[in-house]
């Protein structure tokens, strides 16, 4: 059978509805312990917050034409940054799918988050197709491009490894993040997200990080 990106991401609407009740229920403890004992006891939350990541200086630009810069994250909310690309088969989409239901999850506290995905594929990511993508999961999520020597040096910046797409025997090459970064103020990284964490997971995180961080 052939999957396709719809099919694929989905699928991370469907596959949970027995286990999220009981996961969130564990969950949901473990992370009131971790909160009075820090954010580093959470397995699937990596914790910068004593020493964060500095922003990234590289100017970008959103898909509206607009200059877009890491240092102009909306200081009273938490922004989640993932690099991406839109026609990846899998971790791309899953990733996003997870971070919409996470939002759907967390109720109020989703109010004080926005998400931003930056193309590791700007050469066939334009605007209207990163938009359209971005739209399938949620209107609000920005889309972020530029050129590519400048996203390997933004992605960098963040501990996150990306090459330029590369075409060889015919196949195109590209290469993406894994991590779901936690920026604040100023375009600082205070976290990452495990690659493949799931969205009760992270909902379950939110108000802790909220309450923490801003």
């Amino acid at each position: 059978m052939t999957e396709t990106v719809t099919d694929r991401f989905s699928l991370a609407r469907l596959w949970r509805p027995v286990g999220a009740i009981l996961a969130a229920a564990t969950l949901s403890s473990a992370v009131a312990c971790s909160a009075g004992g820090g954010l580093a006891e959470v397995e699937h939350y990596l914790d910068l917050s004593d020493e964060p990541m500095a922003a990234s200086s590289v100017e970008l630009v959103d898909v509206d034409g607009e200059a877009w810069r890491f240092t102009d994250v909306d200081p009273d909310r938490l922004t989640l940054l993932f690099f991406g690309y839109t026609s990846c088969p899998d971790v791309c989409p899953m990733t996003m799918a997870e971070i919409d239901l996470a939002l759907e999850e967390a109720g109020e506290v989703a109010d004080d988050v926005d998400v931003v995905m930056v193309t590791s594929d700007p050469a066939r990511d334009t605007d209207e197709q990163l938009r359209s993508w971005l739209d399938r999961f949620d209107p609000g999520f920005q889309g972020v491009r530029g050129e590519m020597e400048d996203i390997v040096v933004a992605a960098g910046d963040y501990g996150i490894p990306i090459e330029a797409p590369q075409e060889t025997d015919g196949d195109y090459l590209v290469s993406h993040g894994g991590r779901i970064i936690v920026l604040t103020e100023g375009g600082e990284a205070a976290g990452m997200f495990d690659e493949g964490v799931e969205a009760d997971q992270v909902a379950e995180l939110l108000p802790v990080l909220a309450e923490e961080l801003l």
